[in-house]
Parts: structure tokens; C-alpha cells; sequence
């Protein structure tokens, strides 16, 4: 279909481009200190363990960087790697392994930028049997990542306590684990803070049946950021789905990382030995730098935006989930305002039929 539209395919760039020599391919075993994305993250991170610590926390971050824009996200489990949803369905068709899986420890093949946009042009093409090609194709993943489709798109907010929210619900799989909460800042630090801090997608590149990372070669994408980190493309799409305006929600894209020599001397373990590539990969699918959230905040030749992170305790969930509700208004029926939520929410708990029916045995309400 792509070559039918005047478009090059993936295997048409990869014969007219190949990468430049000084990238350095996501492959290879795990390093011995990685036991999975939460080793990687923990080096970098600041604990949490009450609602007190999490709004000291998020004000000490934005008073020691003024004038740097941040995008938020909430993970319930801090072991959960920072992957887009596309890219976690490529790691399962790759057959990926985390450490302690059987195999983990041979050599890993992580999916590249042309395996996603492969990924993403089946997915159009599927759309198209399903009468849906009169869509634009960012606002088609978009739609999909909200039902919960795979996509490149990494759901954010610009809210920090949206984002604890998330960390923070209610889920019996997750209630004994501690959660994990994303700071990423959208420019380097040193970039010019009267900027809006994320570059403007207009509506020639969000208008597009083929959205306009499709056109790209590895040196278009070099060029023009796309995978280094050093421009983090925020998207704040129309408010066609309720939840959109309630979680203040945005959609960060960003290629997969074309690492290099250069850019992976960022990436240390706590004994300033280097992460590589296998560990990163398993970890992020998006290029971001891990710098704790308490050391000062300084540029770097290869110009990588930073991420922070904190460690929310287990133990600190309800009350936190209990504060944001009772001094933020968050609750499920406003972070997921329609029937969709109303409906999970009747499935998962029963509480709203408490007291209605007598006990058969006791004759008392249950």
C-alpha cells in the first residue's frame, strides 16, 4: 500500500540508506547487575512514602529546574519498564526475555525503528479492512492506545498527581508492589525556557493517513531528532474522548533510540560502569536520561532530555490515593468520566450492592 501511495517502504530505505556506522545495533546479553527495569530505574530514584514526601518531592524537582516542562506518568508496579504498548507487543513477537526468564541470560535482538514502523503500517492496513482509512493515522493510534490498542503513543499527563494517581489505583494485582512515577522534561536542560518546551505538531504532520515518522530514513531521523532524545514531541490531541480533558492528557512520541558510542556513556550503574543496550532496551523504549531527582541539572554534549523518577512505597498507596481523592477530587468517576469506566468500575467492585439483599441463612443484609 505504501509504494502504491508514492511512499518509500521500510525495505525501500533500508537499501537506500543504511545506518551510519557509529550506531550501535539494540542487541546483546545483559549486563550481571541488571535484574530488570527496576534495577535500572533504582539507581536514579527518590522513595516516597507519604503524601507529604510526594508533594515535597514534586515541588523541590520544579523549584530546582525553573523554566523546564515536564510530562508525567504513573506506573502501579516500579519494576514495569517505560515501554510504548507497540513495543511491548514486538519484545513478546521477538521473544524477548527479562532477566529470570528461562533463556534471559543469551543474546537479546530488541525491535528497531524499521520493526515498529512495519508494525504500524499492518496495523493501517488491518484499519482499512475495518472501513477506517478515512482516519488520520496519529489520530488512529491514538484512538487505539485509549481502548487500549497497540501504539508507539506513551500515555502522559501534564498533571503530576494525575500521574501519582495512576501509580496509586486501586488494584489487587498490584497492591502490594510499590509504584513508580515519571518526571520527563521535554527539552534538555540549558534550552531556552521561553519556549513552549515541546515542538508543535501542525496539521500537515498530524493530518496524514501515514504519519510523518513514515517518511524518514536513519539519517532524516537523525536529522531531525527522531530516536536521540533530544527533542520529546508532545501531543495534546482534540478532545474527542472524555477522558482526554479529566486526566489532562497528552501522547509523547518519540522513535526508538539509535544508540551510540557517545550517547550510552549517559547511562551508568551506580558503580559508573555503563549500561548496555540489551539493559536500556528492556527498560525504555523511548531515549531518556535517568538523573536523580536531587543532583543539580546540567547540559550534555549529546543534548538527552532527562527523566526522574521516584519510588512510591506500597505501603503509602491508600493514603495517597485517599489524600488526592479527598483534597484533588480524584476519584474513578472523574479520572474515567464515561461508561466505559462506570462499567469497569460495576464489574470490579461490588460495593454498590452492599446492603440491598437480605442474608438467606441470617436473614440480615450481607
Amino acid at each position: 500500500m505504501l509504494r502504491q501511495q508514492g511512499i518509500a517502504t521500510v525495505e525501500d530505505r533500508r537499501v537506500e540508506s543504511e545506518p551510519k556506522p557509529d550506531v550501535v545495533a539494540t542487541e546483546g546479553k545483559y549486563s550481571n547487575e541488571f535484574r530488570g527495569p527496576d534495577s535500572f530505574f533504582s539507581a536514579h530514584e527518590v522513595v516516597i512514602d507519604s503524601f507529604e514526601s510526594l508533594t515535597a518531592e514534586i515541588s523541590a524537582l520544579a523549584s530546582k529546574s525553573p523554566g523546564m516542562r515536564f510530562v508525567w506518568r504513573g506506573h502501579q508496579d516500579a519494576a514495569w519498564g517505560l515501554h510504548s504498548s507497540l513495543y511491548r507487543r514486538l519484545m513478546i513477537e521477538r521473544g524477548i526475555k527479562l532477566p529470570g526468564e528461562a533463556g534471559s541470560r543469551e543474546r537479546q535482538t530488541f525491535p528497531d525503528e524499521d520493526a515498529m514502523v512495519r508494525a504500524e503500517d499492518a496495523i493501517l492496513a488491518e484499519a482499512a479492512e475495518w472501513r477506517m482509512s478515512d482516519q488520520p493515522g496519529l489520530e488512529l493510534f491514538a484512538r487505539l492506545q485509549h481502548q487500549g490498542g497497540p501504539s508507539r503513543l506513551l500515555d502522559v499527563t501534564r498533571s503530576p498527581f494525575v500521574a501519582a494517581w495512576f501509580a496509586v489505583e486501586a488494584n489487587p494485582k498490584t497492591i502490594d508492589h510499590d509504584a513508580r512515577l515519571f518526571a520527563l522534561a521535554t527539552t534538555p536542560p540549558g534550552g531556552d525556557s521561553s519556549s513552549p518546551g515541546e515542538p508543535v505538531l501542525n496539521e500537515a504532520m498530524t493530518g496524514g493517513r501515514y504519519p510523518f515518522w513514515f517518511l524518514q530514513d536513519s539519517s532524516d531521523r537523525r536529522e531531525a531528532d527522531w530516536g536521540t532524545g533530544a527533542l520529546r514531541r508532545v501531543w495534546v490531541p482534540p478532545v474527542y474522548d472524555p477522558r482526554i480533558a479529566s486526566q489532562n492528557a497528552a501522547f509523547l512520541l518519540e522513535g526508538v533510540p539509535m544508540f551510540t558510542k557517545e550517547t550510552l556513556r549517559l547511562f551508568k550503574k551506580p558503580d559508573r560502569k555503563r549500561w548496555g543496550t540489551a539493559d536500556i532496551a528492556a527498560s525504555m523504549s523511548i531515549y531518556a536520561r535517568p538523573v536523580h531527582p536531587r543532583k543539580p541539572l546540567r547540559p550534555v554534549k549529546s543534548n538527552v532530555a532527562p527523566l526522574f523518577t521516584f519510588r512510591i512505597k506500597a505501603a503509602a498507596k491508600a493514603d495517597i490515593r485517599s489524600l488526592l481523592e479527598s483534597a484533588y477530587g480524584m476519584t474513578t468517576a472523574t479520572v474515567y468520566p464515561d461508561v466505559q469506566g462506570l462499567s469497569k468500575r460495576l464489574c470490579s467492585d461490588f460495593g454498590w450492592l452492599a446492603g440491598m439483599f437480605p442474608d438467606p441463612i441470617e436473614g440480615k443484609p450481607t
